[in-house]
């Protein structure tokens, strides 16, 4: 029977993954929103490099036309 008195520890790479995912939304790197599945799939190990570049292209600042100045 599972206690829910009893704290489960985390893995390492658990740790890890949540001390990535929390980096990354300190930064604002990754949207609020979107920080919850990155952690799982940290913890998982399953985001591939196409997760990673569309995960950076959505968190890039829109361009507004006629430039900045």
């Amino acid at each position: 029977m599972n206690d829910p008195g009893v704290v489960i520890p985390k893995t390492a790479d658990e740790d890890l993954a949540d001390k990535i995912a929390e980096a990354l939304g300190a930064a604002r790197l990754i949207s609020a929103e979107k920080l919850p599945s990155v952690k799982d799939g940290l913890r998982k190990g399953s985001l591939t490099s196409a997760d990673w570049k569309l995960l950076v292209e959505l968190s890039e600042p829109k361009k507004t036309a006629g430039g900045a100045s």
